[in-house]
């Protein structure tokens, strides 16, 4: 099974970030989605200047979000989560 990393704002419009086939993982399609999850998870809690409130989501290790300053008074939500292509 083909596996992709989504990223959706404010919980519309999910479109995929990275992709993980079979063919090209060597059949770790999910371990490799998740080791990039977790990469980029690594990289929001480096900058808690743009990235405030992030969250794992609860009882899982496929999904994170947080929020976007967008302005001084706007934040958008951003999640990334892994799920079948």
């Amino acid at each position: 099974m083909d596996y992709a990393i989504y990223k959706e704002r404010d919980g519309k419009n999910p479109h995929v970030v990275h992709r993980f086939t079979q063919e090209a993982c060597n059949h770790k399609a999910k371990l490799a989605a998740r080791e990039k999850l977790s990469e980029m998870w690594m990289r929001v809690l480096q900058r808690p200047y743009l990235c405030h409130n992030p969250k794992m989501e609860p009882g899982k290790i496929y999904g994170f979000s947080y929020d976007y300053m967008t302005s001084v008074n706007t934040s958008e939500s951003i999640r990334f989560y892994i799920a079948k292509l």
